[in-house]
């Protein structure tokens, strides 16, 4: 009996201190809201940018700004999203929304370049297709409009890869 009470003894203190502290683990909140974020990223049109952010309070307005000054306004959408395209922005662009932080998206400059990047891309991608189909050169389809030079540039580079590659 001795050994029991011993045991006991000892045991109880750990069992009681585990569930306090089980309690207080649980009770502590398990993460904190992310933070708005936005971003630039050019358009076809030369002049234009679109604007993106996220993680912004939902439905509530946002004021884009760029050094030009007001670019405009847009409303979050439900899931704290929103993208908004700004004429003849220069310099660095950034949004806010009423009592929250300004939130820096980037510079003009900045969303002329992702845009680049992105039609390189995108070429690159359709040229590599087009020649893993049949080894036979092509040339990027053509619409009305002009095709934008980086998608050429990429086009050719992907028919160049794909060629040493599976020709």
């Amino acid at each position: 009996m001795n050994a029991r009470r011993v045991r006991l003894a000892v045991l109880a203190p750990l069992a009681v201190s585990s569930l306090a502290l089980g309690a207080v683990t649980f009770s502590a909140p398990t993460a904190t809201a992310a933070s708005p974020t936005c971003s630039v990223t050019g358009t076809d049109n030369p002049n234009n940018l679109l604007v993106s952010g996220r993680d912004f309070r939902p439905n509530r307005s946002v004021a884009v700004e760029s050094a030009n000054g007001s670019e405009g306004s847009v409303r979050a959408d439900a899931t704290g999203r929103f993208s908004l395209t700004v004429t003849d922005a220069s310099g660095t662009v950034s949004a806010q929304q009423i009592g929250g932080p300004v939130v820096g998206c980037g510079t003009a400059a900045e969303g002329e370049q992702k845009n680049a990047k992105e039609q390189f891309n995108e070429g690159f991608r359709q040229g590599f297709a087009a020649v893993r189909e049949n080894c036979d050169r092509r040339e990027p389809q053509r619409g009305f409009a002009r095709v934008d030079e980086n998608f050429e540039r990429g086009f050719n580079a992907g028919v160049d890869a794909a060629t040493k590659r599976f020709c």
